[in-house]
């Protein structure tokens, strides 16, 4: 009688184990698809570090001809302002 106890001891815990082991194996294959999903979605959602750089560059460039063309219709503006 003893060793029956022991014996359904063991099938339980075995069977514990082997449920916790499927719990944590499913878990890790969708961690592992879901990491596939963002490294594939990566590039299309977010900017590389020398992308931004050279993008922010340009802005500058940009925002730089704009400020100085709105610098010359403001001048324009008040020289003919003061005019009148």
């Amino acid at each position: 009688m003893d060793q029956a106890i022991v014996n359904w001891l063991f099938a339980g815990l075995g069977a514990a184990f082997g449920w916790v082991l499927k719990v944590v194996w499913d878990a890790i294959k969708e961690l592992k698809a879901d990491m596939k999903q963002i490294e594939r979605d990566l590039p299309e959602v977010y900017v590389r570090k020398d992308d931004f750089k050279e993008l922010k560059h340009d802005m500058k460039d940009g925002f730089n001809k704009i400020d100085s063309t709105l610098g010359l219709l403001f001048k324009k503006l008040e020289s003919k302002s003061n005019k009148e």
